[in-house]
């Protein structure tokens, strides 16, 4: 049981660790304006509308990147079950990507395209550590 629940944690944190490093490139492309500070929600929902394209893909490359990582080390911890400990990670990151999207608006499709990426990722993160022997 606690090798269920690290596996869990461990997956958890190592999502959190390949989203930041993502999100953290992206930065470099898509700096924040000086000025603005990150805990003022109205100032990032007007930088948030007013981003390109771009910034919203890296955004959704980093959920299904820290989906895959996180859905791997789950799955390597627990190796009779993977894909479900890999599935249960993406879903717990989903629910924080869906916070997320509560508290700050994106446009409409970018819930779908971002919502849609945290299981297929996980699940293949937990198929690609299933396979490891």
């Amino acid at each position: 049981m606690a090798k269920r629940f690290f596996s869990l944690i461990a997956g958890l944190i190592a999502g959190g660790i390949a989203t930041y490093i993502v999100e953290a490139f992206s930065a470099k492309y898509y700096p924040l304006p000086e000025g603005i500070d990150p805990g003022n929600i109205e100032a990032m929902k007007a930088h948030i509308a007013s981003l390109p394209i771009g910034a919203y893909l890296f955004i959704i490359l980093a959920w299904a990147m820290g989906s895959l990582a996180g859905g791997f080390v789950a799955g390597i911890i627990v190796k009779e079950k993977a894909t479900l400990y890999a599935l249960i990670v993406g879903a717990i990151l989903m629910s924080f990507g869906l916070i997320n999207l509560i508290m700050v608006p994106h446009p409409v499709w970018f819930w779908f395209a971002g919502m849609s990426v945290y299981l297929p990722f996980a699940w293949m993160g937990g198929k690609l550590a299933s396979i490891i022997p």
